[in-house]
């Protein structure tokens, strides 16, 4: 634990290594939400599902120049992102976005504010 917290975040000091942390994990789940025939249901991994009002087919890249899609994508990667915000009542949540809210937005903001908490320390208590 204390080499992955070393390489995460060189032991709080350093806020670049999160950051880069939380992009590649927006731009994973985006990635993610884009493989699926509709972001906002339950995201499945097959391509023969059965059609089911709660279940997002797999369709590899068919949906990547899709505008209205890519925006549907990002808001479910960045709404999973961020613990406290809100999904939209339409989305389906499911163990994945779980996953997302547990390590990408409670392990990034938690490393972010023991750095910026170092550094403020440094700077206004000498």
């Amino acid at each position: 634990m204390t080499g992955l917290y070393y390489y995460f975040s060189t032991y709080g000091e350093s806020i670049l290594k999160p950051t880069i942390i939380g992009i590649i994990t927006i731009g994973l789940s985006t990635l993610f939400w884009l493989t699926q025939s509709n972001p906002t249901l339950q995201p499945s991994f097959s391509e023969n599902n059965p059609s089911s009002s709660n279940i997002s087919n797999f369709t590899w890249t068919a949906n990547f120049t899709n505008l209205d899609h890519l925006i549907k994508s990002f808001e479910r990667s960045f709404a999973g992102f961020i613990p406290l915000l809100p999904m939209g009542s339409d989305i389906k949540v499911g163990i994945i976005d779980y996953i997302i809210k547990i390590v990408g937005g409670a392990l990034t903001f938690g490393l972010l504010a023991i750095a910026l908490r170092r550094k403020f320390e440094r700077k206004y208590t000498r």
